[in-house]
C-alpha cells in the first residue's frame, strides 16, 4: 500500500481517479491510499502513517493557506519513505525542494499550466505603460480632463528582449511579435521563429543586446546564476526610456538599483509582479513611483488554471502508480 499525501480538497476533486488506483490492477499491484494533510490541533501524523507516505501533492489550495502549507511541507519532509513530490505550480527555487531532491525524492511541477495568463498579464502591463494608462488613471481619480501633450511611440518596430524562453517567455515573445515588435530571446540553447522569436542570444551575450531593448521582459527561473542578473550595470545598458516587465522572480533584478533607475527616469517605467521581499513592504518606494505598475505576485490568476493543474497532476499520478517514468521531473541544476 502506497500513501499519497494531499489536501482534503484535492482528495475530493480527484476522488474517482484515487478510488480506481486503490485497485491493485490499476496501480501496478501496489494500491494507492490517500493520506490527508493533517488539519487538527496537533498537525502531526502517527509514525506508521508517516512511513506509509510515498508521494505528496502540494497544491495551490495548500499554498493559499499558510498553516496548511507548513503542515504539508512539514509532513512531506518527515515522511521517511517519500519518493515523489508534485507541486501545483512552477517555481522550485525555495530550499525545501533542493533538500528533498538531495534525499533522492523526485520533484515534479506544473510548469506551463499558467503560462498563457502570465504572458497575457505581462503584455497587458506593456500595453498599459506604452499607452499611458497610469497617467490616465491618475487623471480619472482627480476628475481632471487633460489630454496627452506628447504622442507615445508605436509599438510596431520596437525591440523586446525576453530573458528566459520557457513556456511563459515563448508566449510573451509570440504575443509581442503579434504587435509587430522585433523579439530577441535569451536562453542557453539556440532558438528561432518556432520559439516565437526573431533573433536568439545566449546568456553570455545578454549585455550585448540590452542596449537594443525598448522592453526587457524577464521570465527566467531564479537560480544562483540568475540572482541579480539585472543589476545596476545591466540597467544602465538599457536605452533611456526603456521599460522592464518582470514576471519571473523579484531577485532576478537588483531592486534597489531598479528603484534608482526609475527615480532617475533612465527607465521609462516597469510592470512588476514579483519582488525581492513578498509581500512588498509598505515602506518600499515602488508603491509610489508614478511610472510603475504593481501586482501582488498575481499575474497567473485565471479561471482555467484549476483544470490545467488537475490534468497535470492526474497525468503524473497515473504514471507513478503504474511504475512509469515521470515526465515533469525538475532538474537539480
Amino acid at each position: 500500500m502506497r500513501g499519497i499525501l494531499l489536501s482534503s480538497t484535492m482528495a475530493q476533486r480527484h476522488a474517482a481517479l484515487l478510488a480506481r488506483l486503490r485497485e491493485p490492477a490499476a496501480s501496478n499491484g501496489d494500491p494507492i491510499e490517500v493520506v490527508a494533510i493533517p488539519e487538527g490541533e496537533s498537525g502531526v501524523l502517527p509514525e506508521a502513517e508517516l512511513a506509509s507516505i510515498r508521494a505528496a501533492f502540494i497544491s495551490t489550495d495548500v499554498i493559499a493557506d499558510p498553516r496548511l502549507e507548513r503542515r504539508g511541507f512539514g509532513t512531506a519532509r518527515r515522511a521517511p519513505n517519500l519518493e515523489w513530490l508534485h507541486i501545483g505550480f512552477a517555481g522550485t527555487d525555495t530550499p525545501i525542494f533542493r533538500e528533498l531532491m538531495e534525499r533522492g525524492v523526485t520533484v515534479t511541477n506544473s510548469s506551463g499550466a499558467a503560462s498563457e495568463p502570465i504572458a497575457v498579464t505581462a503584455i497587458a502591463g506593456m500595453l498599459a505603460l506604452s499607452r499611458g494608462f497610469p497617467r490616465w488613471g491618475d487623471l480619472q481619480r482627480r476628475r481632471d480632463w487633460q489630454r496627452q501633450q506628447h504622442s507615445p511611440p508605436d509599438l510596431r518596430g520596437q525591440t523586446m528582449v525576453v530573458v528566459g524562453l520557457g513556456s511563459i517567455g515563448a508566449e510573451v515573445a509570440r504575443l509581442a511579435r503579434a504587435f509587430g515588435m522585433h523579439v530577441i530571446g535569451v536562453r542557453r540553447t539556440p532558438a528561432g521563429p518556432a520559439d516565437g522569436i526573431d533573433e536568439w542570444a545566449s546568456p553570455d551575450r545578454l549585455r550585448e543586446v540590452l542596449p537594443r531593448a525598448d522592453w526587457l521582459a524577464l521570465t527566467v527561473p531564479l537560480t544562483p546564476q540568475t540572482y541579480h542578473l539585472i543589476d545596476a550595470a545591466a540597467l544602465a545598458l538599457l536605452p533611456r526610456g526603456a521599460h522592464v516587465l518582470n514576471v519571473a522572480r523579484g531577485a532576478v533584478i537588483d531592486e534597489a538599483a531598479l528603484v534608482e533607475s526609475l527615480r532617475a527616469r533612465h527607465l521609462g517605467g516597469a510592470y512588476l509582479d514579483v519582488f525581492e521581499v513578498e509581500p512588498l513592504p509598505e515602506p518600499s518606494p515602488l508603491w509610489d513611483l508614478p511610472n510603475v505598475i504593481l501586482s501582488p505576485h498575481d499575474s497567473n490568476v485565471s479561471a482555467g488554471n484549476a483544470a490545467r493543474f488537475d490534468a497535470i497532476f492526474a497525468e503524473q499520478l497515473e504514471l507513478w502508480a503504474a511504475g512509469k517514468p515521470l515526465t515533469r521531473a525538475v532538474s537539480e541544476g
